[in-house]
């Protein structure tokens, strides 16, 4: 594709309003990643399934790739600098960012609207990304408005 299509290509996917999440883990060597991501979806009720999409590129692809569990943490309208920290390049800062570890060892973010605890089931191979299907195992909820991410901007409507 050339690039000329592949703007127009991209503007026409940055019509679709999502939400945005974060998607953390361990990596093999201790190291907590975490990078945000708009790609979430849920896939199946029974068994409880969701997934997300990681480009080939990324910094912490093998952390995300070889990860047994992970979290994905739907992000408030109040959260955008977390969005924009972990968008950045090195996906294993957690600077200034506070979290946990779960027992499953994953890094966990407070003040969330929703987080799903998964346990990786699936990765399939697309195009220049990876779909990373995870089992939901736990999952809490809370009230509040939604970051949202439309036409290369974030959003609170």
């Amino acid at each position: 594709m050339d690039i000329e299509s592949e703007l127009g290509l991209r503007r026409s996917l940055g019509r679709f309003a999502t939400g945005v999440t974060v998607v953390t883990c361990c990596a093999p060597d201790g190291r907590t990643c975490g990078i945000t991501a708009n790609s979430f979806s849920s896939v199946s009720l029974d068994p409880p399934l969701v997934l997300w999409n990681i480009a080939k590129v990324s910094n912490s692809l093998q952390a995300y790739l070889d990860a047994e569990h992970f979290a994905i943490h739907v992000l408030t309208a109040g959260q955008q600098d977390m969005a924009e920290h972990f968008a950045r390049a090195d996906h294993t800062r957690y600077d200034g960012i506070e979290h946990t570890i779960s027992g499953q060892n994953v890094p966990i973010l407070p003040g969330v609207l929703a987080r799903f605890d998964c346990r990786t089931r699936e990765i399939h191979e697309g195009g220049d990304h990876y779909i990373i299907v995870g089992e939901v195992e736990a999952h809490t909820a809370a009230d509040g408005a939604p970051l949202l991410f439309f036409g290369g901007e974030y959003r609170t409507s």
